[in-house]
């Protein structure tokens, strides 16, 4: 539905300049000269702190590591390495380091510890029989000196190429703190680039309409919105932007570090990223418009906080950070946006309320299933259940939901839409719905419900509730549905093993692990009947020969499970 309309006023007519504007404010560095660089090569940055990505803000700086793995990684400054973790999610290989300021630096993705180090860890797993692991260590266990040699920089966890992730965090509240503000060598000269401007009616629910968007360009060097004086169909406007950051050097796109929003040269609203508790971050979906990032793949900030956003990032000095276009008159509105280097970009345009007074046009409001923040919101229907906790929403929305029944074999329960599946949750919720009524007894410890939506999906393994249920958590709505699970996952040798096969020079053994629906929920490996430490990488597992497997004929064996109990076995004979 869309609710504004806009038009340019004559061509005549111009946007008048912002009598009064404020100045850049100076970013200054938290800790200065605390901390040197982790990498002894020129900082180029993947990614910064404050981008929004899906579900969270990243939290540190992406750091290029030459696009490939095996850089030494030094430690930042004096400390202790206080928590070290093995994962083949999150940052993966991870090093923590406390220092005496009141500090902890983070160095994540990492290939390899420091020698000392990965024995410790190597014999830890082993005592634990786990690969991942996440250990907590004494002060006087791994004491270190900046610049000392810490790890190798790698690609593990969730890193979709080389790089270092580093953050710097408060110790007593592990908040990590933007990084860019402590002084590290980063070159960058360049302003952050304003795409579009969102505007939104903020008598509606965000979740009720669709914004206005309009393209931002430059007009004799003056940046201006096409077109640069709009008519719109509410008195009470909220504004959003799409912007990006960027550096020298490289080509990546990057997060702001601050916005500031004028009507006729007054503040109304500012958002600054210095630091944002991990136990918020996923209120960045409340940050920006999430509906339209899904449906289009823009990313809007807004100026205004939603009723459920609990962000500590703005700063609000006009009510609900909104521009009141009651009074009929033209608004010459400013927006300055800044990067962590002070860099700085504006852009002017003015709004007006259609007609000179009087209450503008209200979107038609049919709904008659809407649900508020702060409100339970209970759906108790013969099929379907669920109970919305009063946390669970940013902003209120219209609820409905529609059950198709097809012929899909596979599907063991009708297809349940639930709408509108492009709005984000900040908790989870336990949904029922009912399955088919034929469902056969060995199949009921087996089933998964999958939810589908714009740009996502999520599988939970079902349990079963009295009066013939399923249930599961899921963050989020869309398309439900039933499917079991019966394959057990596959286990595929990588290079050609077999049975009874020399490897006297081999360094390594490879697998890959698959499933085809509820996903692999843990592997074991063996040798001659005694826990054999294999490392995992995406969906391969591996084991380096070492100590554990002298010269001789050994027996190697490998299960694996999925998350609902299959599991299948791998037994290969071999000399070494």
């Amino acid at each position: 539905m869309q609710i504004f309309k806009y038009t340019t006023l004559l061509s005549g007519m111009m946007v008048l300049a912002v009598a009064a504007m404020a100045q850049s404010i100076p970013v200054s560095n938290p800790a200065p000269d605390a901390f040197a660089s982790p990498l002894h090569i020129p900082l180029v940055l993947a990614g910064n702190y404050g981008e929004l990505r899906p579900d969270h803000f990243h939290a540190g700086l992406d750091i290029k590591t030459l696009g490939r793995t095996g850089l030494p990684v030094y430690a930042a400054a004096d400390g202790f390495i206080g928590r070290v973790a093995v994962s083949n999610s999150g940052y993966g290989h991870v090093i923590y380091i406390q220092h005496p300021n009141g500090y902890t630096t983070v160095y994540g993705h990492l290939e390899r510890f420091m020698p000392a180090l990965a024995a410790y860890v190597k014999q830890q797993q082993y005592r634990l029989q786990s690969w991942a692991v996440d250990l907590e260590l004494q002060p006087d266990q791994f004491p270190v000196r900046q610049g000392q040699l810490i790890a190798w920089s790698g690609n593990t966890g969730a890193a979709v190429g080389p790089h270092l992730h580093f953050e710097i965090r408060n110790t007593a509240t592990q908040t990590p703190l933007n990084t860019q503000l402590f002084g590290l060598p980063i070159t960058d000269h360049i302003p952050p680039t304003v795409y579009r401007i969102a505007i939104y009616d903020r008598d509606q629910s965000l979740y009720l309409q669709h914004p206005l968007q309009l393209p931002v360009h430059a007009v004799h060097g003056q940046w201006t919105t096409n077109p640069s004086a709009v008519v719109v169909n509410t008195a009470h406007a909220g504004l959003g932007i799409q912007v990006l950051d960027h550096e020298n050097g490289t080509p990546n796109r990057f997060g702001i570090y601050e916005a500031r929003l004028y009507d006729n040269g007054q503040l109304v609203a500012t958002f600054r990223l210095d630091s944002i508790p991990f136990a918020l971050t996923e209120d960045v979906n409340a940050h920006m418009d999430y509906p339209t990032w899904r449906e289009d793949g823009r990313q809007y900030q807004l100026f205004f906080p939603l009723p459920g956003n609990r962000l500590p990032i703005y700063q609000l000095y006009r009510p609900g950070g909104v521009i009141d276009l009651s009074d009929g008159k033209w608004h010459h509105l400013s927006i300055e946006v800044q990067d962590a280097s002070g860099n700085q970009r504006v852009v002017r345009f003015s709004l007006r309320k259609a007609g000179a007074t009087g209450a503008h046009p209200r979107v038609s409001d049919t709904c008659s299933n809407r649900m508020q923040p702060g409100q339970h919101n209970i759906v108790d229907e013969s099929d379907l259940s669920f109970d919305l906790p009063p946390e669970a929403l940013y902003d209120r929305i219209c609820f409905h939901y529609t059950v198709e029944y097809t012929r899909n074999q596979h599907l063991l329960s009708p297809v349940y839409h639930l709408s509108p599946a492009t709005i984000p949750l900040k908790t989870d919720f336990t949904l029922y719905l009912k399955p088919l009524s034929d469902i056969p007894e060995p199949l009921h410890n087996k089933l998964v419900i999958i939810r589908r939506a714009p740009g996502e999906q999520e599988l939970r393994v079902a349990t079963w509730a009295p009066g013939g249920w399923l249930a599961g958590r899921f963050r989020g709505f869309g398309d439900f549905e039933v499917k079991a699970d019966t394959t057990a996952p596959l286990i595929m040798p990588l290079g050609k093993l077999h049975d009874g096969i020399r490897l006297t020079d081999a360094r390594e053994i490879r697998f890959r692990i698959t499933d085809d629906l509820s996903g692999i929920a843990s592997y074991r490996a063996t040798l001659d009947g005694k826990w054999l430490l294999m490392g995992q990488f995406r969906n391969t597992i591996y084991y380096s020969f070492d100590e554990h497997c002298p010269p001789g004929r050994h027996t190697l064996i490998i299960t694996v499970s999925d998350n609902v109990g299959n599991s299948r076995t791998y037994e290969l004979h071999f000399i070494r």
